[in-house]
């Protein structure tokens, strides 16, 4: 009996033409991180979500909780390297002292013409992408500026912590365009001896959260060493 392929398995798998070495910028963010004593995603979860987007090629692309560019980092020098870049890269991060130095990694790789970096909090960002939308849809003559968020993501990375997770993937689904995909890393599961009573709802809202997009989207699993990427994209109506 054949083993049944999930539809995103090709999709989610990692690249064997991509080198597997962490960017040198890249890791020059990681010692940062640690001297800051912040956290990031995982070396084998940021190289996945990079063999990811490469695959995809994607024409939008969205990073919320961007941080100090950890990941940001390797899309960028993948971008260098492959001599190609997205028409818009979208850098969301809520703290204002990390914007600061976003920009600079964003200068360091010439990349002011098609990079934007948002400071603030990604629902209010939402919020304003939906009120851009509905002005412009019904005045398309009154668009005088750009919106804030591109109009269709083709893949929208959230990386923001358990506490503001299912929030924020909540409100990045509907932006998602007809082929986007959404990348995100699951959340650690509380442990029996967990006492902390908010981390274990907000995880049972997870797995909520999780099989009521398992009606209208794909959601592949992709375990790694010290973590897990998930990718959610909308199921295919053939």
């Amino acid at each position: 009996m054949e083993e049944e392929v999930h539809p995103l398995d090709e999709l989610l798998s990692k690249s064997d033409e991509l080198s597997r070495d962490e960017p040198q910028i890249a890791a020059n963010i990681g010692e940062q991180l640690q001297h800051m004593e912040l956290q990031s995603l995982p070396l084998s979860v940021r190289r996945r979500i990079r063999d990811v987007v490469a695959r995809l090629n994607p024409q939008n692309v969205v990073e919320v909780g961007a941080g100090i560019g950890h990941l940001s980092a390797w899309l960028y020098d993948l971008w260098a390297d492959e001599k190609i870049q997205p028409k818009r890269y979208v850098l969301v991060e809520a703290g204002g002292k990390f914007g600061v130095i976003l920009k600079r990694l964003m200068q360091r790789y010439d990349a002011g013409e098609w990079s934007d970096i948002i400071v603030g909090d990604w629902n209010d960002i939402v919020s304003s992408q939906r009120a851009w939308v509905a002005s412009n849809t019904s005045n398309p003559l009154a668009a005088s500026e750009k919106s804030p968020l591109p109009k269709s993501i083709d893949v929208c990375i959230i990386d923001v912590g358990w506490k503001n997770q299912n929030e924020c993937v909540m409100g990045a689904i509907p932006l998602l365009g007809e082929d986007g995909l959404l990348l995100t890393s699951e959340p650690e599961v509380p442990t029996e001896d967990e006492v902390d009573e908010v981390k274990i709802a907000a995880f049972n809202e997870w797995i909520m959260l999780i099989k009521m997009l398992n009606e209208t989207h794909d959601v592949g699993f992709v375990p790694m060493f010290a973590g897990t990427l998930i990718g959610i994209k909308r199921r295919s109506s053939n």
